[in-house]
C-alpha cells in the first residue's frame, strides 16, 4: 500500500521539475490579472466624472456603482480573455509534464523507478491541475480585494466569479486532456502540436466541409439551423459546464487508456501506434482534398445549378492534393523522403472516398434536396418570405425578455401555421417551377422579360418526431395558383402573428415597460412629412393598425404601394452598462425600431389617422418645392453602347462613333473610359412641377424590398426635389430629398426631356 506521505513526496520532486510553469502561470495570474483588475476600475472612474456633472450627487453614485459592478463582472467573470490564457496554459502544463515520453533516455529511467506507472501518471495529472488552479485562484482573491476598497463588488461579482472558476477549471481540463491524449498517441512535441490542432479543427472543417457542399449542390438548402460549429470541441462548449465535464472525463480515460498501451520504444516516432497511422492519414486527407475542392470551385465560379463549367478544375484539385498529401504525411511518419513513394494503397483508398462523397452531394444520392416531409408527419410550420413588407430600416423582433431577434429567429420560435397542406403544396409547386425555369435559363439563356418574379423563403418543418427540417424556396410570385396559397399562408393569424412586427405579443411587452429607462416614442409620415404621435396615441393606433392588418392577404399588400409609414422608436438608458448593443446606440442610450407600412386599404387606421390629425393625403405638396430637378440614367441605351465600346478600339474609332452626353461634352466610345449616358432635366414651372409632384414617392416608401413583386420604383429616373428656403421641409433635411417614379408613371414630357440623344 502506497503512503500519503510517499506520495507527496513524489508530487514535490515532480514539481520542483515544472518550477518555470509555475513561474510562468504565476506572472499571468498573480501579477497581470489584478493588475488588469485594477486598470479597469481606474479606467470606468476616470470616464465617469462627467457623472457628478450632470446628475445628483446619489444618482451618479448609483450609476457609476452599476458601473463598475458591470465592470467586474466583465473582467472578473466569464470572459474569452480569460478562456484563451486558459487554453494555453493547459496546453503548455499537459506537454511539459509528460514531455519525458518524447526521450527513449528518460522513458527508461523512469520505467526503472520504484514507482508503479499508474501512480506516476496521477502525480503529473493532479500536478499540472494544481499549476492551474492555486496561481488562478490567488490571482482571482485579489482581484475582488482590489475590485472590493473601490466599491466595485457585491453579490453578482461574487457570483460572476464563482461561476468563471468552475468553468474555467472544467475547460482547462477538457483542454489539458486532450494535449495529454495528443502526447500519448505521438512521440515527439512538433507531432503532438499538429495532433492537437488536428483535434481542435477537425469537427469544424468537416462541418464545414458538409455545409459547403450542401450550398453547392442542394437548390433548396437553407443554412438556417445547420450547425457549422463542432458539437465536440471545448472551445465551443464553453459556458455549458455539464458537456464540458463529460467531455472532460471521456477524453480523460481515453489519454489514461493510451498511456498505459503506449509502448516504451514509441518515443522520438511520429506516432505511437502503427494502427492509426493509415485511419489518421485518410481522415485527414479525404476533407482536406474536399475543402480545396470548393477554394478552388469558389475561384474559378463553379456553379453547377446553371452549369458544369470548371468542374475540371475541381477534379485536378482533388487528386493533387490527395497525391501529394499522402506522400506529405508518409514523409512525417517515416521521417525520411523516399516516404512518399510507399503505401500507394492510401491514395487509392482516400480518392475512391473522396469522389464517392463528391457524387453524394453532386447527384443527391440521398434525396436531401427535394425532400418535403410527408404532411402526415409534420406537427407544423414555419414559412419565412425574406424581408416580406418590411421598411427600409428592415425589422426589429424582440423575444420575451426584450433581447433582440432574426426574423428568422423569432418566426422560428414563434410561427405555428396550422394550414401544412397549403405551405407542402406552395412548396412542391415552388420547386418544380423553379427546376423548369433553371433547365430553360440553362438551354436558352436569362431573359430580362421573364414572366417568372422569384422571392426568396425558408421554410421550416416541425415533425411530429421532434426533429426540424429547413429548406429554403423561391416562390414565382407571378404564377396564379402559389399567389392562392400565398394568400391563404400570409393571410392566416398565424402567420401574421410570428412574422409581422406589429402583431407581436413581445412587443406590447415592451411597451408596457416603459419608465425612466425605457423610453417610447412614435411617428407617422413618409420620411419626409412626419408626425409625431404621443405614447398613448401610439399604443391605441397599433390596437387599430391591428383590426386591418388582421383582414389582409397576400394579395391585397401586392396590388397596393404603402401610404405612410408608422414608427415605434424604443430607447432604453443603459448608463449604468459600459458592454453590449442590440440595433443601434446613441450616445449612452439603446434604440429599437420597429416601423410597419400603412396601406390605402387600411380603413380603419386611415379614419383614425384623420380624426386624431395625424394623416397625410399626398406624398409632396407642391407648395413645398422649388425646383425639381430629374435624371435618366438610360441604362439600356448605356449597355448597348458599352457592347459597341468593346468591338471598336480607340485608334479606329471614326465620326459614326462620336456621341454628345448629358451636359454637351463629346464623347468618343472605342477607349477605355466608362460611358455616361445620363441626362439632368431641371424644371421650375409650376404647373410641370405638380404634375410630377403627384406621380412619386420618398426612398423610404418605394426602396424597400419587393419581395411581392408589385409595381416598383424605376431604376432609371431620379428625382431631386429641392425644397424652397422658406419651407419647414428646408429647415429639417436640408435643401433637398430625393424621390422616385413608379414605372410606367413617368410623364411624357419627362421621358422626351431626359432621352439621350446620338448624332451620327
Amino acid at each position: 500500500m502506497i503512503s500519503k506521505s510517499s506520495f507527496l513526496v513524489d508530487m514535490k520532486e515532480n514539481s520542483k521539475r515544472r518550477l518555470w510553469v509555475l513561474a510562468v502561470f504565476a506572472l499571468a495570474f498573480i501579477v497581470l490579472f489584478p493588475t488588469f483588475t485594477a486598470l479597469v476600475i481606474n479606467r470606468i472612474i476616470s470616464r465617469s466624472g462627467w457623472l457628478f456633472e450632470t446628475y445628483e450627487k446619489g444618482r451618479a453614485g448609483e450609476i457609476l456603482h452599476e458601473r463598475l459592478i458591470s465592470g467586474m463582472c466583465s473582467t472578473i467573470g466569464v470572459s474569452r480573455v480569460m478562456a484563451v490564457v486558459t487554453a494555453g496554459a493547459a496546453f503548455i502544463s499537459a506537454v511539459q509534464g509528460f514531455s519525458y515520453l518524447y526521450s527513449r533516455k528518460k522513458t527508461d529511467f523512469y520505467m526503472g523507478m520504484p514507482i508503479k506507472r499508474k501512480r506516476r501518471f496521477l502525480n503529473i495529472w493532479l500536478n499540472g491541475i494544481l499549476l492551474y488552479v492555486v496561481p488562478y485562484l490567488t490571482g482571482l482573491l485579489i482581484s475582488i480585494l482590489i475590485a472590493a476598497q473601490s466599491g466595485a463588488v457585491d453579490k453578482t461579482v461574487i457570483y460572476e466569479a464563482a461561476t468563471a472558476l468552475y468553468t474555467n477549471l472544467l475547460f482547462y481540463l477538457c483542454i489539458y486532456h486532450m494535449a495529454v491524449l495528443a502526447v500519448m498517441l505521438t512521440g515527439n512535441i512538433i507531432i503532438t502540436g499538429f495532433g492537437f490542432m488536428v483535434f481542435c479543427l477537425y469537427e469544424y472543417v468537416v462541418r464545414m466541409v458538409v455545409v459547403g457542399y450542401k450550398n453547392l449542390f442542394f437548390r433548396y438548402f437553407s443554412s438556417y439551423g445547420m450547425e457549422a460549429e463542432p458539437i465536440l470541441s471545448p472551445f465551443f462548449m464553453f459556458g455549458h459546464p455539464l458537456r464540458l465535464f463529460i467531455f472532460a472525463l471521456a477524453v480523460g480515460i481515453l489519454a489514461y487508456i493510451c498511456y498505459l498501451k503506449r509502448p516504451a520504444e514509441a518515443a522520438g516516432k511520429s506516432m505511437t501506434f502503427e494502427i492509426t497511422k493509415p485511419v489518421v492519414k485518410v481522415l485527414l486527407i479525404v476533407p482536406t482534398s474536399l475543402f480545396a475542392g470548393l477554394v478552388i470551385a469558389d475561384a474559378v465560379g463553379f456553379y453547377p445549378h446553371s452549369s458544369m463549367e470548371g468542374i475540371g478544375y475541381v477534379l485536378f484539385t482533388f487528386a493533387f492534393v490527395i497525391v501529394i498529401g499522402s506522400a506529405l504525411i508518409q514523409v512525417i511518419y517515416e521521417f525520411d523522403i523516399k516516404g512518399a513513394l510507399h503505401k500507394k494503397s492510401h491514395i487509392v483508398i482516400s480518392g475512391v472516398l473522396t469522389a464517392f462523397i463528391f457524387i453524394l452531394f453532386r447527384y443527391d444520392l440521398t434525396g436531401y434536396d427535394g425532400y418535403i416531409p410527408e404532411q402526415k408527419n409534420i406537427e407544423s410550420v414555419a414559412f419565412i418570405p425574406d424581408s416580406y413588407d418590411m421598411t427600409w430600416e428592415g425589422g426589429t423582433y424582440f423575444d420575451s425578455d426584450g433581447s433582440y431577434m432574426t426574423e428568422l429567429e423569432y418566426a422560428d420560435k414563434y410561427m405555428q401555421l396550422n394550414n401544412v397542406d397549403d405551405v407542402c403544396e406552395l412548396a412542391e409547386l415552388s420547386m418544380k417551377e423553379y427546376d423548369q425555369f433553371l433547365r430553360r435559363v440553362e438551354k436558352e439563356g436569362y431573359k430580362e422579360d421573364q414572366e417568372e418574379y422569384w422571392s426568396y423563403a425558408t421554410l421550416i418543418y416541425r415533425l411530429k418526431s421532434g426533429r426540424d427540417v429547413t429548406r429554403s424556396v423561391w416562390v414565382n410570385v407571378n404564377n396564379d395558383k402559389a399567389v392562392q396559397l400565398l394568400d391563404s399562408v400570409v393571410g392566416s393569424e398565424e402567420f401574421k402573428k410570428g412574422y409581422m412586427q406589429g402583431a407581436s405579443e413581445n412587443l406590447d411587452h415592451m411597451l408596457e415597460q416603459a419608465d425612466a429607462k425605457r423610453k417610447i416614442s412614435a411617428v407617422y409620415g413618409n420620411g419626409i412629412y412626419i408626425k409625431k404621435m404621443s405614447e398613448n396615441d401610439a399604443k391605441d393606433f397599433l390596437e387599430v393598425y391591428r383590426r386591418d392588418l388582421a383582414l389582409v392577404n397576400f394579395s391585397k399588400i401586392r396590388e397596393c404601394i404603402p401610404q405612410a409609414i408608422f414608427s415605434l422608436n424604443i430607447e432604453e438608458n443603459v448608463l449604468g452598462s459600459t458592454y453590449g448593443t442590440w440595433q443601434g446606440i446613441s450616445g449612452s442610450t439603446r434604440i429599437h425600431t420597429v416601423s410597419v407600412f400603412i396601406y390605402p386599404f387600411y380603413e380603419e387606421s386611415i379614419a383614425w389617422l384623420k380624426e386624431h390629425g395625424y394623416y397625410m393625403n399626398c406624398q409632396l405638396n407642391v407648395e413645398d418645392v422649388a425646383r425639381v430637378q430629374v435624371v435618366n440614367h438610360n441604362s439600356a441605351q448605356r449597355e448597348r453602347l458599352e457592347e459597341k465600346q468593346g468591338t471598336v478600339s480607340g485608334a479606329a474609332a471614326d465620326i459614326s462613333d462620336v456621341y454628345l452626353n448629358y451636359d454637351g461634352q463629346i464623347d468618343i466610345y472605342g477607349d477605355n473610359e466608362a460611358v455616361d449616358t445620363r441626362v439632368y432635366a431641371d424644371y421650375t414651372n409650376q404647373e410641370e412641377m405638380e404634375r410630377i409632384v403627384n406621380c412619386i414617392y420618398p426612398d423610404e416608401i418605394v426602396y424597400a424590398y419587393n419581395w411581392n413583386g408589385r409595381r416598383t420604383y424605376d431604376k432609371d429616373y431620379e428625382v431631386i426635389v429641392y425644397f424652397k428656403a422658406d419651407s419647414e421641409l428646408n429647415r429639417e433635411y436640408g435643401s433637398y430629398a430625393y424621390y422616385y417614379f413608379l414605372e410606367e408613371e413617368i410623364p411624357d414630357f419627362v421621358v422626351e426631356d431626359t432621352r439621350y440623344m446620338s448624332y451620327r
